[in-house]
């Protein structure tokens, strides 16, 4: 019973995005680069309402461009595969094509460095020294910062009634953003791009991405868990 009354609000919660009597199913995309594994999957297995499988690079590629796919409600990518050959492409074509929600997260914004059509899928790049010669684009990172990030707009679902918010992360400075992004979250540290969330379309998918999430600081910070679990019920519901 009591795991019972666990599930039910997060489920009663999920219903009222997906119109569904069933936990949202998502696909964690992740490989690539080192992180702290078992903090980072105890954020979604304490997500009530929603249930996941992990796929790791390679075998999640394979994955991905098969019909599969179409047992999950949201893509969720937290990997980092910069060296992706562009015609790896054809398969993120296909799914926003199709339309499947994506949430990306973190260094995601590094996938795919030599295809350019992947900043038109997440809405912004970072951009890496050895894959753009000209210096003054090169994107920057820092370590163990603490980010005031405000909340844009407390009525939109992903962000709906946070509060701002101190988080000790990792920032993303000189990244390249796409015109047009709705912007969710913003932050004023120097060391980091002023926007730090946002969401928009790509054909017919929603994207949302959230720079947030480093680490094991980062998952334990509750507002870092509510926008994961926000985003993908929202996502879900689109």
């Amino acid at each position: 019973m009591r795991q019972l009354c666990k599930w039910l609000p997060g489920i009663f919660l999920a219903m009222m995005f997906t119109g569904c009597n069933k936990p949202v199913s998502v696909l964690l995309v992740t490989g690539g680069h080192a992180f702290d594994t078992v903090e980072f999957l105890e954020v979604f297995d304490e997500m009530n309402g929603i249930v996941y499988d992990q796929a790791w690079h390679p075998e999640a590629l394979e994955l991905l461009g098969t019909a599969a796919i179409d047992d999950y409600d949201v893509l969720v990518f937290y990997d980092f595969m910069v060296d992706l050959p562009e015609s790896d492409s054809s398969v993120y074509r296909a799914l926003t094509e199709a339309g499947k929600p994506m949430l990306l997260m973190h260094h995601a914004l590094c996938n795919f460095q030599r295809w350019d059509g992947y900043m038109e899928m997440a809405g912004g790049r970072y951009v890496m020294a050895g894959y753009e010669p000209d210096s003054t684009l090169h994107s920057g990172y820092r370590h163990d910062i603490d980010l005031d990030v405000k909340v844009v707009d407390r009525k939109h679902p992903v962000t709906l009634a946070m509060e701002d918010f101190t988080i000790h992360d990792e920032g993303y400075s000189n990244i390249r953003i796409l015109p047009g992004v709705t912007p969710l979250l913003t932050t004023d540290h120097p060391d980091c791009a002023p926007l730090v969330g946002w969401t928009h379309t790509r054909d017919r998918s929603t994207v949302v991405y959230l720079m947030l999430g480093h680490d094991r600081y980062a998952y334990e910070h509750q507002a870092f868990r509510q926008l994961a679990r926000q985003s993908i019920l929202w996502l879900a519901g689109d």
